[in-house]
Formats: structure tokens, sequence, C-alpha cells
């Protein structure tokens, strides 16, 4: 973090998240050069918890991680140029004889490495995430499919609370699907602010599109060094480990919730909205697990975005043949009030909802749920001003 910058609830609007200098602790860190040749900076907790000492900057990555885990971890790096998808190595075994799952990926000229301990199979969380892909493919419906993927992606992952938000144009939202464990109060329809996610953040939500907090009361590790020779600090945006704002782990801790994942979901590469999980407990999310939860959620945005189109074009079909029926009644008509007038069913296939009313020379015809003639021309004259 920038070593003038203090956050607080004026200014975390613009608080540098990308680069807090320091990590969550259940894994380390190590960042080397771009060749993955000399190690650069690491975690302060990277020494004790790769059973390597305390003494890593300077030296090279086969000296800390052994020959055979540093080939393995050079290949990854060779197999992937996009940092949003770190290369995962799952139970690798370093030259110390621990176990842990590794991601990798380059940004910023360094290549970054994060070090977690190997707890479970990764196999099962994959296929599990492959069994709900199948689920969700044959819904055909956006509400259908916001519906139940709040659902499965508790029973998936196992988090007290599963929300859906949707962002609207404001960049306010509404949760528009919930899951959650029995006993909890519902936040099923709430409306939050758009100051709630501030720009820096939905710009990392678009880049990094999985975010763990395992722990809201965690104490930050620190980056040795925080700042290269250059006063440039380790931009982690991509990273998993990446620290959290104090004010965000603020803001979870007063509702209760210890720990946190968002999913972010991105349609027409825009962030239509959020897949977010709240556990009141602290909660560690393996490797394998993550992994699961993006594939998941990358499926669930393009199956959204295909269903957008979908609906799209039938919305078009829908519009088309409505003006057609319209405008071949109108051509031989001798009364256009009257055929407007019943053509009220017409033009209310055009936009969802539930009653349509049309106001035509002092006359009010509605259909469904429409307010009474009485009370039309006050909105008639209130619709003239806010349009002038």
């Amino acid at each position: 973090m920038s070593r003038q910058f203090s956050v607080d609830l004026t200014n975390c609007d613009r608080e540098p998240i990308h680069i807090p200098g320091s990590i969550q602790p259940h894994g380390c860190l190590i960042a080397c050069d771009a060749i993955a040749d000399t190690v650069l900076r690491h975690s302060q907790n990277a020494g004790e918890m790769l059973g390597v000492g305390d003494a890593i900057n300077g030296k090279s990555l086969g000296d800390i991680l052994g020959a055979e885990a540093t080939h393995a971890v050079r290949n990854a790096l060779n197999r992937t140029n996009d940092p949003s998808r770190p290369a995962v190595l799952f139970d690798t075994m370093l030259q110390s004889g621990r176990r842990f799952d590794i991601a990798v990926h380059r940004h910023d000229g360094a290549c970054i490495l994060e070090f977690e301990p190997n707890l479970s199979d990764p196999t099962k969380p994959l296929e599990f995430a492959r069994e709900l892909i199948g689920r969700i493919s044959s819904i055909e419906s956006t509400d259908g499919i916001v519906k139940h993927v709040a659902r499965l992606l508790q029973a998936l992952l196992g988090y007290d609370r599963v929300m859906i938000y949707s962002f609207m144009h404001d960049g306010s939202g509404q949760v528009i699907s919930e899951a959650k464990r029995e006993g909890l109060e519902s936040f099923l329809g709430q409306y939050f602010p758009a100051s709630d996610i501030p720009q820096q953040a939905r710009k990392l939500y678009l880049q990094n599109t999985i975010r763990v907090i395992a722990d809201a009361n965690f104490k930050p590790v620190a980056v040795n060094p925080v700042f290269d020779a250059s006063d440039k600090p380790l931009d982690l945006s991509f990273a998993h480990l990446r620290s959290v704002s104090p004010i965000h782990c603020e803001y979870l801790r007063n509702m209760g919730v210890a720990a946190s994942m968002s999913i972010s979901i991105i349609v027409d590469d825009e962030l239509w909205g959020l897949i977010a999980c709240h556990h009141y407990s602290p909660r560690v999310l393996t490797m394998a697990q993550r992994i699961a939860a993006e594939m998941f959620g990358d499926f669930f945005s393009l199956r959204l975005s295909a269903l957008k189109q979908t609906n799209m074009l039938e919305a078009a079909t829908v519009a088309r043949k409505s003006l057609d029926r319209f405008l071949r009644l109108a051509v031989r008509a001798q009364d256009i009030d009257g055929v407007i007038r019943d053509s009220i069913d017409d033009f209310a296939r055009l936009i969802p909802c539930d009653g349509a009313g049309i106001w035509l020379n002092g006359n009010w015809t509605f259909q469904g749920y429409a307010p009474s003639e009485k009370h039309v021309p006050t909105i008639v004259e209130f619709a003239k001003k806010v349009s002038e």
C-alpha cells in the first residue's frame, strides 16, 4: 500500500486494494523475477510454512522448492499467459517434504507463487462442479437459473448463506436469489447502495472473478519487502491470498460474518452481479474448491449471457409480430383511435408488466393492474412535466 495512504470511511473509494503489501495467513507467497529464477520478495510466514528458514530473498527458486518442484512451477508458468487464470499444481511436494497446492501467474514483471497446504482430494469438488454445470445447462429461463444457482452452489461449498446480487444501471444492487442455513434471517429482495462496492473493487471483480476471505478477523502477513528498490509495491490484483481492506473486514464483522467468498457474474464484458457466500465462522476454502467454484461461476455467466440473448431475440420477435398485426389493422381502419385501444393486448406484450393503459383523446383504456380513471389526468400531467 502507498506509504502515505491511510484508509478510513471517508476515502475507502480510493483505497489501493490491489497493492495492500500483505496477504491472508492461510497460505504464503513468493515473488520472483520474470523467469522464475530468483526470489525477490516473500510473505513473512513463507519460511516457517515452507520449512526453509527465513533467509529467502536473493536465493534461487530451486534452492527454496527443490529441483523437481521448481521444474513443475516453470512448466506451469509456460502454460498460462493470463494472470486472471493462474496455473495450478495440486499436492506438490517440496524438498522440505511438505506438500502444497500451488497457484502461479505472471503479472507486472513478476512471477507470483501462492502456496496453500494440501488439505483434500482435488477431484471431488471438480467432479461436483461438473455435475452442477450439467444441472443448470438445461434451465431455459433467467429467473429459473438464478433461483437454482444459489441453492446448488451452497450444496457445493457448504457456506451458511449464498446470495446472488444483481447490479442496476446506477451501480446499486438487489439480492435476487438466496439459499441459507435454517434459522438465519433472509436478505432476499433487499437493496444495497452503489457505495457498498467502491469502483476499484468493481474493477478487480472484473479482473479476478473469485475472492475468498477465510477469516474476517485475520492478521495480515506482510510481504517482505513491501517496496522494492524502485519504491514499487507488489501488485496482487490476481493473487487469491491478497489481503483485504480493513473497512471491508469491519463491514463483514458488523454483520456477524466471519468468512466470505464472492464470484463475479460477467455478462457482455460487464459486471452483471455477484454470487456472495457468507459463513458465520472462519472457513478456509481449498484451492480445488475455489477452482470448482470459479468454473461453475464462469459457466453460469456464459449461460446467463446466452439466455439474455435468447430473451432479446424472443422479445424482438414478439414486438415485430405485434407491430405487424397493428399496422395491418391500422391501414384499413376508419377509426384509428379505436384500433389503438383495441390493440392494448399487443402493446402490453412488448414490455413485461402487470397491467397497461392508454390515455387517448381524454379516454382511458386499460387491462390488468392499472390506475383508476380518476387518477389518470394527474399522472398524465406529471408525465408531461418530467418529460419536458
